[in-house]
């Protein structure tokens, strides 16, 4: 085996464990979308079950200023819940296209590693073929003196 395929086997190796980090890092961040998708879906669910009653019936000021300040707090749930769900939606991408790229690297070295290995055999082939040549030759040579 030549020092060119060595180096280019040890370099797949080494493409082939990023890949499958990729690959981890993909997962982790499909199960981090997926838990974020369902919390934004239970906080929407959580809001839309607010409880509505008395409404036009006067208040003061106090129960007022506490149910405001509790929607408020439900809405600000279901947007930091919807950002988070984006955002994990993004690094889900992310991690894709860096798996994708990883594939690429790994798949163009893989045909780099099997084309020297090709070459490899071809040249051990010529060379027992030119000493099966030199081999006929010689008995020829014995044979005619």
């Amino acid at each position: 085996m030549s020092t060119r395929t060595k180096r280019l086997k040890t370099v797949l190796r080494v493409r082939t464990i990023q890949e499958e980090q990729r690959r981890g890092d993909l997962a982790r961040a499909a199960a981090a979308q997926a838990r974020a998708a369902e919390a934004a879906a239970e906080a929407a669910v959580r809001y839309g079950e607010r409880d509505v009653c008395g409404v036009g019936v006067p208040v003061d000021l106090a129960t007022f200023l506490g149910t405001r300040q509790a929607e408020t707090r439900r809405a600000d749930g279901v947007a930091l819940a919807v950002r988070e769900q984006a955002l994990a939606e993004g690094e889900s991408d992310r991690a894709r296209a860096l798996l994708t790229e990883a594939r690429t690297r790994t798949s163009g070295l893989e045909r780099l590693v099997e084309r020297a290995a090709e070459l490899q055999r071809l040249e051990v082939l010529a060379a027992d073929e030119q000493t099966a040549e030199e081999s006929v030759r010689g008995r020829r040579t014995e044979e005619q003196a």
